[in-house]
């Protein structure tokens, strides 16, 4: 009886005193503005010191370095090589760099491939692994047993 006593004294005690405590995983995103140099311009094409090429600006999310889903308005910028500074452009200037260096540039700035579609299919792979890993185990317990007394 005394046991009993003192093991429901210290399960209170313990009940009392616990600190809140919740465990956080760790998960990588990113959100906010991504920019990927679209055309590459000759080495005089320098602002400010620093080398520029023309990129494409847009929003991106993405989780574990991998994009998911891009949002807002693409648009055409002036970005440096360690893609850390980037200049906006505006249609008369766009005009002046395709006359300037003899480049093409598309009407509606477009996102490479990876970023645009590459994520989402390595995202619909590790989904599709998952379901068919739970479809693999689910059917191995779900097998009938012989009872051991008839085997």
């Amino acid at each position: 009886m005394k046991k009993v006593i003192l093991t429901l004294t210290l399960f209170v005690v313990l009940c009392f005193t616990a600190n809140n405590a919740s465990a956080k995983g760790i998960i990588f995103y990113s959100n906010g503005e991504k920019a990927e140099i679209a055309t590459k311009l000759p080495d005089h094409a320098i602002i400010n010191d620093e080398h520029v090429n023309i990129g494409v600006m847009y929003k991106q999310f993405s989780i574990f370095w991998v994009p998911i889903w891009n949002y807002g308005e693409t648009k055409h910028v002036l970005i440096n090589d360690k893609k850390d500074t980037y200049y906006d452009l505006d249609d008369e200037t766009i005009e002046i760099l395709k006359e300037d260096f003899n480049v093409e540039l598309p009407q509606k700035a477009s996102i490479g491939f990876w970023n645009k579609i590459g994520g989402k299919l390595i995202w619909c792979l590790v989904i599709a692994v998952a379901i068919a890993g739970y479809w693999i185990t689910r059917k191995d317990d779900t097998q009938e047993r012989i009872p051991e007394e008839m085997a």
